[in-house]
């Protein structure tokens, strides 16, 4: 009976751990690490959810970024209008287009420092 109830607990336990893939829209982490203790980042952008999440997985910490950077932009505020596109992690830092019917911008956010900037493209 006690390893029943033992089991038991350890099924909810992983069960209520457990994320879905399907829960998002997109998912990088920084896998280009040569020196196999990577990967250190992960970004992502979850279905319910418009903004870029960085999760720093040594600090085991979580930002989430809806602004962009000084440009009038937000995800939160402003999706599905402009949606962030074309996203890459080079060298701790993740480069992305946020398209926009209006001022495209071209933005970066450093991993490490968890900065962004954003400039307009002229598009």
């Amino acid at each position: 009976m006690k390893l029943l109830i033992y089991i038991s607990l350890l099924v909810v336990s992983f069960s209520a751990c457990s994320d879905d893939i399907s829960n998002y829209k997109y998912y990088q982490i920084d896998s280009n690490i040569s020196d196999g203790k990577g990967p250190f980042y992960a970004v992502y952008i979850k279905n319910d959810n418009p903004c870029i999440f960085i999760k720093d997985f040594k600090k085991k910490q979580t930002q989430e970024f809806c602004q962009m950077g000084d440009s009038p932009f937000d995800l939160k505020r402003d999706s599905p209008s402009i949606y962030p596109t074309q996203m890459k992690i080079s060298a701790f830092t993740l480069h992305f287009i946020v398209a926009a019917p209006w001022n495209e911008q071209k933005c970066e956010i450093s991993l490490i420092r968890k900065s962004i900037s954003c400039e307009s493209t002229g598009l």
